[in-house]
C-alpha cells in the first residue's frame, strides 16, 4: 500500500490525523487514498466531506454542504475546486510546458483509478484538512499546500493555497482554480443533461485586492458567494458533464451528474517568491467570518471535552488508553449540532441535538438518546445534554419522542418503540453524571412516556397486564432499532415482545422511580416484568436469551439484542443467566468491529452488505456487524463479572481494537456498519463513514472500564 495513516498529537491534546504517500507514485484505487473518507462538520448540520486523495466518490462529497434550517434542509453548494498548475518548460522529461492537476475527477467514460501522482501528504485536524503536493519539474520542483477550513458554528469554508517553487527559469507559474457547483438538495443529483448554463447566473467583480462571484440557480435558494484574495476572476460558464461517483455505483444508485463551472480564478507565482492565495465560500449574505475566533472556540471546546473524558476515566496512565479516549472524545464533538426548534408551535428557538451520522442522517431520537451519555456526559457537556433532552421532550406526541426529525423540515416521525424508553434512561444517566435533579419538566416527560405505554398508544405499543411486558407492532411495522423496511417488506420482523424493549421497559421503570419518590406503584410492575422476562425469555438459542416473543411463540434466532438485558443496570437478571447469554453471543456474533446481527448458521444470514438497496436492507440486520453493539456487549461483560480486572481488560481490548479502525476507514471516525464476514481477515466498512453511536458507545464504555 502506498500510504499509511497515523495520529499525532495536536493542540490541547487533540489528534491530527496524517497520511503520507510515496512521492511520485499513483495511488492504488483499492488503497487508503480512495476508500478512506474524512468529514469536517460545521456544528449546524452542514459539513465538508471527501476522500483522502481528493476524488469525489459520493453525491454527498463536497467542500460546502450547508444547512438552511439547522441541522436539516441541507444543500450541496460547492462540490469541488479543479486546480491546474501551469509550469512553463516544466516537463521533467521533455522540457515542454507542464499542466499539473491537483484534484482528480472520475468521468463516466473513464475507467478507475484516477491517478494523483503529486499528492505526498494529507492531514486532518479539528476543523480543517490539508493536502501537500510536490510537482517535480525540469530544473526544480513546485510545492503546494492546500488547506480547507470550516467555520465552526457559522458555516462556510475557506481554501488556502501556499505555493512555492525553486525553478531555475524566470517564467512564472500560473495556478488556475475552477469552482464546480451543483446547488441542489444534498440527497439529489443533477442528472446528466438536466442542467445548462442558462439555469445559473454568475455575477463577478475583480479588483487589485481580489475578486468575488455570486452564483445563483433559477428556482433554488440560497445563492453561493465566492471571495478570493490574490486571484483574478474570469467568467466562462460551462457544464462539466458525466462526473461519476464510484461509491454510488457500488450501492447501485444513480451515480452520475453534471456540474456548473462558472469561470476561473487565476494567479501567477514568480520563482523563489512564495505566495498564499485563498478562496472563501459561503451562503449569500454571510461574508464576515472571524476564522481565528471560530477555530479557537472549537479548539477550546474539544480540548475541554478531552480533559473531562480523561478525568472521568481517572486519568489512566496507559498511553494507549489515553490516546483512545482522546480520539473518541474529539470525534464526539462532530455530532453535536445546533437545532432550530419549535416546529410545532411555530416559534424558532435555538437548542441542541445530535446528528446520527454523516453524511445523510438527520437527528434521530433513538440514536440521540443512545449516544447522549457518550457524546455529552463523558465529555462534560451537561447543559447541552439537558437542552437536547428538552428538545425531544417538547416534541412528545402519543407518549413518544420523535424517531426522527424530518430532514426536509417537515413534521416529525414517531415510528419507534424504543427511543422513548432510551429517553427515560438518558434522563437518569444525566442525574448520575451531574449529581443534580433533572427537573420537573423532564420528569413529566418521562411520566407521559410511561403512562402511554401502560395505557397503550399508536403502532400497537402497549403493556400486556398479564405478564407486565411491552408488546408492539405487527408484521408490517419495524419499530425496534432493527428497522429496515422497503416497499412494505419488513426484513427483520420483530413485532410482539422484543427482548431489548422489555429490558428498556424494566430499566425505565426503575429509572423513573429513582428520579423522585412520586411513583412507588411502579415497583410492582418492575417485579412482574422481571419475573416474566426470566421465565418466558430466559432460555433461547445456544442457551442464550430469547430475542422476541411473537404471538407468544419464542424466536429461534440468535441475535445480539439480549445484551441490553445485561448491560442496563435496572434489569437485574441473574448472573448465571447473563454468563450463558454472553457465551452464546461471543461464540457466534462477536467480531473485532462489532456484533453480528444474526447467527451465521441461520439460513437468512447475510455475511456481506452489498448489491441493490433491497439487498442491503435485507443484510442490514441479518448478519451485518454494528460497532455500537460492542458497547452493551462490553458493559454486560463488566457487570456480569462485577467489574473484575479481567473483564476491564477484555472490554478495553475490544474497544481499543475498534479505535484502531479510526486510522483507516474513516479518518478520525468510525463507520456505521461492517460486513459480518471478513475477506482476507478484514471486515469491510459500509454505511455512514461517521456514526454517532459507534463513537459514543466506544467512548462511554472505555471510560466506564477505567472507573474505580
Amino acid at each position: 500500500m502506498d500510504a499509511k495513516l497515523v495520529a499525532k498529537p495536536g493542540p490541547r491534546s487533540s489528534q491530527n490525523w496524517a497520511v503520507e504517500f510515496q512521492s511520485g507514485r499513483p495511488l492504488d484505487a483499492a488503497g487508503l487514498g480512495y476508500n478512506s473518507e474524512w468529514v469536517v462538520p460545521d456544528g449546524l448540520g452542514g459539513y465538508a466531506m471527501g476522500t483522502v486523495c481528493g476524488l469525489g466518490m459520493r453525491r454527498y462529497h463536497g467542500l460546502l454542504c450547508a444547512s438552511l434550517s439547522p441541522p436539516v434542509c441541507r444543500v450541496m453548494l460547492l462540490n469541488a475546486f479543479d486546480e491546474c498548475v501551469h509550469i512553463p518548460g516544466g516537463d521533467p522529461e521533455t522540457g515542454e510546458d507542464l499542466d499539473a492537476r491537483l484534484t482528480g475527477f472520475q468521468f463516466a467514460d473513464q475507467e478507475p483509478p484516477i491517478e494523483n501522482p503529486y499528492l505526498v501528504r494529507f492531514e486532518k485536524g479539528i476543523d480543517s484538512c490539508q493536502w501537500v503536493f510536490e510537482i517535480p519539474v525540469h530544473g526544480g520542483r513546485v510545492r503546494i499546500r492546500k488547506a480547507l477550513t470550516i467555520a465552526d458554528g457559522v458555516g462556510g469554508c475557506r481554501v488556502e493555497y501556499a505555493i512555492e517553487s525553486d525553478l531555475q527559469a524566470s517564467m512564472p507559474v500560473t495556478i488556475e482554480v475552477r469552482p464546480l457547483v451543483s446547488m441542489r438538495d444534498f440527497h439529489e443529483l443533477n442528472y446528466p443533461g438536466s442542467i445548462s448554463t442558462g439555469d445559473f447566473t454568475a455575477d463577478g467583480t475583480d479588483s487589485e485586492l481580489g475578486s468575488s462571484v455570486k452564483i445563483t440557480r433559477s428556482g433554488f435558494d440560497p445563492s453561493l458567494e465566492l471571495h478570493a484574495d490574490g486571484l483574478a476572476w474570469e467568467a466562462n460558464p460551462t457544464i462539466w458533464r458525466g462526473i461519476s461517483y464510484d461509491h454510488e455505483t457500488q450501492r447501485q444508485q444513480s451515480d452520475q451528474e453534471d456540474l456548473l463551472c462558472p469561470g476561473v480564478f487565476s494567479a501567477k507565482v514568480m520563482p523563489d517568491e512564495p505566495m498564499i492565495i485563498e478562496i472563501e465560500a459561503c451562503v449569500s449574505g454571510q461574508r464576515e467570518i472571524d476564522w481565528e475566533a471560530c477555530s479557537k472556540a472549537k479548539q477550546a471546546r474539544v480540548g475541554a471535552a478531552i480533559e473531562h473524558a480523561l478525568a472521568s476515566a481517572g486519568n489512566p496512565q496507559e498511553t494507549r488508553l489515553c490516546d483512545g479516549i482522546t480520539k473518541l472524545a474529539q470525534a464526539a464533538d462532530d455530532f453535536i449540532v445546533r437545532r432550530l426548534s419549535g416546529e410545532e408551535s411555530g416559534k424558532a428557538e435555538d437548542s441542541v441535538s445530535v446528528l446520527a451520522g454523516y453524511p445523510w442522517f438527520s437527528d434521530w431520537g433513538r440514536d440521540t438518546m443512545i449516544a447522549l451519555p457518550g457524546l455529552f456526559l463523558c465529555t462534560g457537556r451537561f447543559d447541552e445534554a439537558h437542552q437536547t433532552l428538552t428538545t425531544f421532550a417538547n416534541a412528545i406526541k402519543h407518549g413518544l419522542i420523535p424517531n426522527r426529525f424530518d430532514d426536509a423540515g417537515g413534521s416529525s416521525h414517531y415510528n419507534t418503540v424504543d427511543a422513548s424508553l432510551w429517553f427515560v434512561h438518558a434522563c437518569r444517566q444525566w442525574e448520575l453524571a451531574t449529581g443534580k435533579g433533572v427537573g420537573q419538566g423532564l420528569i413529566d416527560a418521562c411520566d407521559q412516556i410511561i403512562d402511554a405505554y401502560i395505557a397503550g398508544t399508536i403502532h400497537g405499543i402497549g403493556l400486556d397486564e398479564a405478564d407486565g411486558l411491552i408488546t408492539a407492532g405487527d408484521e408490517n411495522t419495524q419499530l425496534t432499532w432493527m428497522d429496515a423496511l422497503r416497499e412494505g417488506v419488513a426484513f427483520t420482523p420483530r413485532h410482539g415482545k422484543a427482548i431489548e424493549i422489555n429490558a428498556l421497559w424494566i430499566n425505565a421503570l426503575v429509572a423513573r422511580m429513582e428520579l423522585d419518590e412520586s411513583r412507588p406503584e411502579l415497583a410492582a410492575r418492575v417485579d412482574l416484568a422481571r419475573q416474566s422476562l426470566k421465565t418466558k425469555m430466559g432460555v433461547g438459542p445456544a442457551n442464550g436469551l430469547v430475542d422476541c416473543l411473537t404471538n407468544g411463540a419464542p424466536s429461534n434466532e440468535l441475535r445480539p439484542n439480549q445484551m441490553f438485558a445485561l448491560s442496563l443496570a435496572g434489569v437485574g437478571l441473574p448472573k448465571p443467566m447473563g454468563k450463558r447469554a454472553i457465551e452464546a453471543v461471543a461464540g457466534a456474533l462477536l467480531t473485532p468491529v462489532g456484533l453480528r446481527t444474526l447467527d451465521p448458521e441461520n439460513p437468512h444470514y447475510c455475511g456481506h452488505y452489498k448489491g441493490s438497496m433491497t439487498d442491503r436492507d435485507r443484510a442490514y440486520h441479518n448478519g451485518t456487524a454494528w460497532p455500537w453493539l460492542l458497547g452493551p456487549y462490553c458493559e454486560a461483560v463488566l457487570r456480569v463479572n462485577d467489574f473484575s480486572d479481567g473483564s476491564r481488560q477484555e472490554a478495553q481490548a475490544i474497544m481499543l481494537g475498534l479505535v484502531d479502525r479510526m486510522s483507516d476507514d474513516g479518518v478520525g471516525q468510525l463507520f456505521e456498519i461492517y460486513d459480518g464476514d471478513a475477506i482476507d481477515g478484514r471486515h469491510q466498512a459500509h454505511g455512514c463513514p461517521a456514526q454517532a453511536w459507534s463513537i459514543s458507545e466506544a467512548l462511554r464504555v472505555l471510560v466506564l472500564s477505567c472507573q474505580r
